[in-house]
């Protein structure tokens, strides 16, 4: 019996579905935490418009090499690394976005 699973996207701030080529993944950081999430183009466009005003008057922050996190780099490299097993062993994966926990896991325990 063949089993095919398949990766779901939601928008986060409305949960509505996305298909992979509607996935908008937005980072942003405030107070020094840095946030991700996927929105629809609509929401996108909503929230970049909420934004706006204050990017306007803000001042581009540029970070010293102590303060850089080094982990961005490893995660995508990482990531490149699960999504190229998951579709070795024929799991259905999206070329971007977040990657379903599942998939994480079982890298995680075929790698252990």
């Amino acid at each position: 019996m063949a089993r095919r699973e398949v990766t779901q996207f939601f928008d986060d701030f409305d949960n509505s579905p996305l298909e992979d080529n509607e996935v908008n993944v937005v980072e942003f950081s405030v107070n020094g935490i840095d946030y991700v999430m996927e929105l629809s183009e609509k929401n996108l466009q909503k929230f970049q418009s909420a934004v706006d005003p204050y990017i306007a008057v803000a001042r581009r922050a540029t970070r010293s090499s102590s303060n850089r996190k080094s982990s961005s780099n490893s995660s995508s490299n990482r990531n490149k690394r699960i999504r190229e097993w998951a579709l070795e062993n024929n799991l259905d994966v999206s070329k971007r976005g977040r990657i379903a926990s599942d998939i994480i896991e079982k890298f995680n325990q075929a790698h252990s």
